[in-house]
């Protein structure tokens, strides 16, 4: 099938992927006195962390900040593609029984945890912002392209993920590793470069960690967040090119071996 007859499929199924985006939120926060606010729990306690232990090593003005807007992205990024390493197998009966679109299960948990994410991050700005010195500047009116790069980004791979691991169900461990070990290869809890154009990275290694697809798409959440400021052009240009060639890339990876994946389940 041509990927525009798999776009228009999925957009004939939207109705699916509301209801099973409704049905997991339902489901996630289901007598739960706080609710919502435990999804805080984890991004909170890993900025006071984080923040105590590197605020010594690096003299950073709000580093908290920095840490929080850097943080937050990452965690739906991360969180999303290990869910999504895993929609398919969980979704093993329902395919059997009628047919869906296969991209509509890893589609769904990416919008579920985006409803999260966008939240999460409005009440942690709303309620540390004061505390962390953030600054209200228009730059935070391009926040909804950061949020677009990033959810591009997350479903190429999160379809990847899903595929992969619907043939190896190993993978989702190794998945999970290699998002741990991403995580440190990108400058979320340390500043490739300081104010004062210092930093933990020396000069001359700076240019590998900038080669890193994620490097370029968090800086559009520490750039307007933390510095206050747009993103440069260079990395503007190289967030939308790695949202583009992951997304594409990945979907049509995942189109291309869809007919075949419920002899995998």
């Amino acid at each position: 099938m041509h990927p525009i007859q798999r776009i228009r499929e999925l957009w004939q199924f939207r109705e699916v992927i509301k209801n099973l985006v409704a049905q997991e939120l339902k489901v996630k926060y289901r007598r739960s006195i706080l609710g919502f606010f435990w999804s805080l729990l984890n991004p909170l306690l890993q900025l006071v962390v984080i923040s105590l232990v590197f605020s010594l090593i690096f003299r950073m003005q709000n580093f908290s900040l920095y840490v929080l807007s850097g943080v937050v992205p990452w965690s739906f990024f991360a969180s999303s593609i290990d869910g999504c390493s895993m929609s398919l197998v969980s979704s093993e009966a329902m395919l059997r029984r009628q047919y869906f679109p296969k991209a509509v299960f890893p589609i769904s948990f990416v919008l579920q945890n985006l409803v999260t994410f966008a939240m999460s991050l409005i009440v942690l700005l709303t309620i540390l912002g004061p505390i962390a010195n953030l600054r209200l500047t228009p730059a935070l009116l391009f926040l909804p392209v950061s949020f677009a790069c990033i959810v591009a980004v997350t479903l190429g791979l999160g379809a990847l993920a899903a595929l992969v691991t619907a043939h190896f169900r190993d993978m989702r461990h190794l998945i999970s590793v290699l998002l741990s070990a991403w995580f440190y290869l990108t400058p979320i809890i340390y500043p490739l470069e300081t104010p004062d154009g210092q930093g933990m990275i020396p000069h001359e290694y700076r240019w590998y960690f900038k080669l890193n697809p994620m490097f370029a798409v968090i800086e559009l959440f520490h750039r307007p967040i933390y510095h206050g400021v747009l993103p440069t052009n260079a990395e503007l240009l190289t967030a939308g090119a790695v949202s583009i060639v992951f997304l594409v890339g990945g979907l049509l990876v995942f189109w291309r071996s869809e007919d075949r994946l419920i002899f995998a389940l």
